[in-house]
């Protein structure tokens, strides 16, 4: 099978470039032909009106419709599998694959097709008001704390929307948790397009810790940005209510919300630490801590843990518990509760244990659920079957 990427880089590396290396890494490896297009944000830097040419090819892109179409003409793919369209690729390219006759799936690692930012979040915290075609709260409530900034987003999504480019032309959204495929249905996608796919790590060579090393973890670490989203005030806080205990922080700091100066003597920052380090980290300490306040897809972080043996406290909202499973490899907390989180941290300190057991059956969930095998097997029963009607129909919605 012939297979084209379509994704726009950000600005900086990000998760979904990652996902998409992956991707092309695994079905390549598994017999399969695999074109790319990419865009990059940064392109922007070297237009002499780089914002505003963004923000016209977010709407429609003409250059991207062209390239699109002679990539389609000369690779003649099986499927167009899309991650992110904005603002250089366009999701105005969508017409011109269906009218090629070709399905498209499309990787959901965020909300923005229902939400114009992405995340569910602003300033406030957690929001939806942009629910349900109404875009405009983006602008009412500047959430991307800039009003030309959060008024092109919001365009940007309504435009979509009323164009029909996702609902009319992708045929499958694979969405990474159950959660993200509810948002999805809330807010008009159909059911029979929305399919779980979750994220997957590769575990061949990655060996089991020693049950010798996983009773002498201890302290608790924090993987992430140093943020409000983040939830770093939390684990902060809980961290001021449990002095006895040591926790690590790894990574970069959002320095106009927390001073690492001024952090409790018992928690280290590590700062941005290389993939040797995080996987040091993770083999050392009793438990990953994550705290997150908003809606993330799929936490990587979470399945890096898994592989290490390591359990994971994470808060009970969200796709979180569907991969945190309470009391089997990890335990809840109420969001944004830095006296639960604490009383949670307290439990795993007074019982090693718990830890010991619930990062045994972490593992076990991660090579059963979260290989590549399993994730490739998914993928092949989603897409093989609309690449099968899109030839012979010319259109492979379902």
């Amino acid at each position: 099978m012939k297979i084209l990427q379509l994704h726009n880089h950000y600005g900086s590396h990000s998760g979904e470039s990652t996902v998409l290396d992956v991707h092309h890494a695994l079905l390549e490896k598994n017999g399969h032909e695999v074109v790319a297009y990419t865009r990059s944000s940064v392109e922007m830097n070297d237009m002499k009106s780089g914002k505003a040419t963004a923000f016209f090819s977010a709407l429609y892109s003409p250059s991207s419709i062209s390239k699109v179409r002679m990539i389609l003409q000369q690779h003649k793919p099986d499927v167009v599998h899309i991650h992110n369209m904005y603002p250089f690729l366009s999701p105005s390219v969508l017409p011109e694959i269906r009218r090629a006759g070709i399905p498209v799936v499309m990787t959901v690692h965020n909300y923005r097709l229902v939400c114009p930012n992405g995340l569910f979040y602003n300033k406030q915290g957690i929001c939806e008001h942009c629910s349900g075609g109404r875009e405009w709260n983006c602008v009412f409530m500047n959430c991307e704390e800039s009003i030309p900034k959060s008024l092109g987003y919001a365009l940007r999504n309504a435009w979509a929307r009323v164009a029909g480019y996702y609902i009319r032309n992708v045929d499958a959204y694979l969405c990474l948790t159950e959660f993200q495929k509810r948002k999805l249905v809330e807010n008009g996608f159909p059911a029979s397009r929305c399919h779980v796919l979750p994220n997957f790590i590769e575990t061949e060579d990655t060996p089991a810790c020693g049950s010798d090393t996983r009773h002498q973890r201890k302290g608790f670490l924090f993987i992430g940005r140093l943020n409000r989203q983040k939830g770093i005030d939390v684990i902060v806080n809980a961290a001021r209510l449990c002095p006895d205990i040591p926790f690590r922080f790894a990574g970069s700091v959002d320095t106009s919300f927390i001073d690492t100066g001024s952090l409790p003597p018992n928690v280290k920052w590590l700062g941005v630490i290389g993939e040797k380090e995080k996987t040091e980290a993770l083999q050392q300490a009793r438990a990953l801590l994550f705290a997150s306040q908003s809606y993330e897809g799929f936490p990587m972080v979470f399945l890096e843990a898994m592989q290490q043996s390591l359990p994971v406290i994470a808060p009970d909202m969200a796709g979180y518990p569907e991969i945190v499973r309470d009391g089997i490899n990890g335990s809840l907390f109420s969001p944004g509760n830095p006296e639960a989180l604490a009383e949670t941290i307290r439990a795993f300190e007074s019982e090693p244990l718990r830890a010991v057991r619930y990062g045994e059956k972490g593992r076990e969930i991660l090579l059963a659920e979260y290989n590549s095998e399993v994730w490739y097997q998914l993928y092949m029963s989603i897409v093989s079957g609309l690449a099968r009607r899109g030839i012979a129909s010319g259109t492979g919605a379902v």
